[in-house]
């Protein structure tokens, strides 16, 4: 099929092109909806005269429903959408980033996001959807997820559909919860994910970088013990990835530690531990986690990061995590091509 259409798009490129352009402009509506025509406008960089005009002939073909509230798309432009998934990343290019990209990095699978999350929240919510539409290809009703904090994961949360019927048994933290915001939290994500995919919760209410022996002790609290133990069982991570220095800062570690993730070199931060370019690990926070020493022997675990200002961070992690499923942006993608081939 491949080979099909790349033969179309050399004979009749501008037809392609038209095609392409349609199929973002659907595609974004149901990432921002409800949305205004102006926010499409921004996100796509198109004028506003050619979005009202693919607009205006989607609403006559039932794809879009406008309303007071704003754009949405409908049940038949859903699945006009995922039956064109697949075609329009092997005609946009992205299919072959993907394969190229999985290829250099090592690792299971690369999905990537039109776009870059540093600037474009569809890009952001195009990586949650992707992200989300293959883990409901992996789970079955025995699965117990672990997933950490972040706007990568919030935007998965967020995609995640209504299930009607049970598609997981148990949805945990990765680890403890940390940080000012509530609705980033690992704790607030996993209540979510397990209202939505009609599966039971486990929470997990500790900061970081308590003493040892404060840790040890609330270890031994029946409710924690219990969350520890379905952590334990976890087959399923859903893993965010965040800069080094900046989550260092941002939980608050020891001046002494944030020296010395600057002089070795961090770039990278996930689920607690904190690596070099290399994928080694530089320091791990005195939390309740889910140990990295583990993830291989998980049945999947799914990374979920973009924007070009991660793409060293995503580089370092695929390091430690071969087995993994990573879906990331091309802005990231483009990145950590550039970074290996230097």
């Amino acid at each position: 099929m491949e080979d099909k259409l790349l033969l179309i798009r050399k004979i009749a490129p501008d037809l392609t092109e038209e095609m392409i352009k349609r199929y973002r402009v659907l595609k974004t509506v149901r990432l921002l909806q409800p949305c205004g025509r102006r926010m499409v406008v921004l996100a796509l960089g198109m004028t506003e005269r050619t979005v009202r005009s693919e607009i205006e002939r989607f609403s006559v073909q039932k794809l879009v429903q406008v309303s007071k509230t704003g754009m949405t798309v409908t049940e038949e432009g859903i699945e006009v959408l995922e039956g064109l998934d697949k075609i329009f990343s092997v005609m946009t290019g992205l299919s072959d980033l993907e394969e190229k990209l999985a290829m250099l990095l090592g690792v299971k699978r690369v999905l990537i996001a039109q776009g870059d999350a540093d600037h474009s929240e569809r890009s952001r919510k195009e990586m949650g959807q992707l992200a989300m539409r293959h883990l409901l290809e992996k789970i079955n009703e025995e699965s117990c997820i672990a997933i950490t904090g972040g706007t990568a994961m919030q935007d998965l949360v967020f995609a995640a559909p209504e299930m009607p019927k049970p598609m997981a048994k148990t949805i945990v933290p990765a680890r403890g919860s940390i940080g000012r915001k509530m609705e980033l939290q690992a704790d607030t994500l996993a209540v979510q994910l397990a209202e939505k995919l009609q599966a039971e919760y486990r929470l997990l209410h500790l900061p970081d970088n308590l003493s040892e022996t404060a840790l040890e002790e609330m270890k031994k609290q029946p409710e924690i013990l219990e969350t520890i133990q379905e952590m334990d069982k976890a087959n399923v991570l859903l893993l965010g990835v965040g800069n080094a220095l900046d989550m260092a800062e941002k939980r608050r570690l020891d001046e002494e530690v944030r020296t010395y993730l600057a002089q070795q070199n961090a770039v990278a931060e996930a689920c607690g531990y904190y690596f070099n370019r290399s994928g080694e690990v530089l320091y791990r926070t005195r939390s309740i986690a889910i140990d990295f020493n583990e993830i291989e022997k998980m049945n999947e675990v799914i990374v979920v990061a973009g924007g070009q200002k991660k793409a060293e961070s995503i580089l370092a992690v695929s390091r430690s995590i071969s087995g993994g499923v990573f879906v990331t942006d091309e802005g990231a993608a483009l990145k950590m091509l550039q970074l290996l081939q230097a």
